[in-house]
C-alpha cells in the first residue's frame, strides 16, 4: 500500500512537471505577440510551483549561459504579464462588459471587411481596453490549443486578438512605443542612430505600415528609468517570495534598456 501511494505521488509530480515543461515549450516557441494569449489560457498552471520549477531549471542551466538567459527572460516576462493579467482580472465588471462586447462582435461580422470596420469603430469608441484585450487573448489562447474542426474559427480568434493588440499598442504613449522599437534593433550603432532620430522633433504621422514618432531625451529617460526600477523591485520581490536567489543573468531587453538609459545620460542629459 505504501509503495502504491509513493508511486502515485511520484506519478503526480511527473505529470505536473511535464505540464509545466509543455507550457514552457509553448512560450519558447511562441511569437512575442502570442504570450498574452498563452498566459490567459494557462494562468491556472502559472502559480508558485511553476516558478519554483523554473528556478530549478535555472540552477541546472548555470553552465549554459544561452539557456539560462532564455529562462531568465521567460521568467521575467511571465511575472510582468501575470501581474497585468491579474490586475485586469480583478475588475470583474469590466471583464463582463468586455465579454459582452466580444460576443456582440462575433455575431455582427460576416467578412474580413466587417471585422476591420467593427474593430475600428470599437477603437474609436474606446472599447479596446485592457479588459477587451484579455478577453480576446483568452479566446485565442483557447482556440490555438484545441482541435477545432474549423480552421476558420481559429483564424477569426487570432484575427480579433491581433487586431485588438495592434489598436491597443497604438494607444500607448509614444515613449513606450519608441523604446519597444529600439529594443528590437540588434546592431548597437543602428540603435544609437535610431535613438537620435527619436529625439529629433518632427511631424507625427502614420502610414499603413509605419508610425513616425518622436519624444524628448528627458521623457525617454524617465520611462526607461522607471521601468528598470520596477523590474528590479519585481525581481527582488519574486526572489524573496519564492525563497530563491536572484537570477545571475539579466534578460537581453533589460541589458539593452540599461544601455539606452546610460547613453541618454551620456549624450543628452
Amino acid at each position: 500500500m505504501t509503495l502504491r501511494k509513493l508511486f502515485r505521488a511520484l506519478q503526480n509530480v511527473n505529470d505536473e512537471l511535464s505540464r509545466y515543461n509543455r507550457v514552457l515549450l509553448k512560450l519558447a516557441e511562441a511569437a512575442n505577440d502570442e504570450w498574452d494569449a498563452i498566459v490567459a489560457a494557462y494562468r491556472g498552471d502559472l502559480q508558485k510551483p511553476f516558478f519554483e520549477h523554473m528556478q530549478c531549471l535555472m540552477v541546472a542551466a548555470k553552465e549554459d549561459p544561452s539557456r539560462l538567459d532564455q529562462l531568465v527572460l521567460i521568467n521575467t516576462r511571465l511575472v510582468a504579464l501575470i501581474a497585468n493579467h491579474d490586475a485586469v482580472a480583478a475588475d470583474q465588471d469590466k471583464l463582463d462588459a468586455a465579454a459582452d462586447v466580444y460576443r456582440d462582435l462575433l455575431t455582427s461580422i460576416s467578412s474580413v471587411e466587417d471585422l476591420d470596420r467593427r474593430m475600428s469603430e470599437l477603437a474609436s469608441a474606446g472599447k479596446i481596453d485592457p479588459a477587451f484585450l484579455q478577453i480576446s487573448a483568452k479566446a485565442y489562447g483557447a482556440a490555438r490549443d484545441t482541435n477545432m474542426s474549423k480552421d476558420e474559427a481559429k483564424w477569426v480568434a487570432y484575427k480579433l486578438y491581433r487586431t485588438a493588440r495592434d489598436y491597443f499598442d497604438r494607444q500607448q504613449p509614444a515613449e513606450k512605443r519608441i523604446i519597444e522599437y529600439l529594443l528590437n534593433v540588434v546592431d548597437p550603432t543602428e540603435r544609437r542612430n535610431m535613438m537620435d532620430q527619436a529625439v529629433t522633433p518632427g511631424p507625427v504621422r502614420a502610414t499603413e505600415t509605419h508610425d513616425y514618432l518622436y519624444s524628448t531625451p528627458q521623457r525617454l529617460f524617465l520611462v526607461l528609468d522607471n521601468t528598470l526600477r520596477a523590474y528590479f523591485a519585481m525581481r527582488d520581490g519574486a526572489a524573496k517570495n519564492l525563497n530563491t536567489p536572484e537570477a545571475a543573468v539579466l534578460p537581453r531587453k533589460i541589458r539593452v534598456m540599461m544601455e539606452l538609459r546610460d547613453d541618454l545620460i551620456r549624450r543628452y542629459l
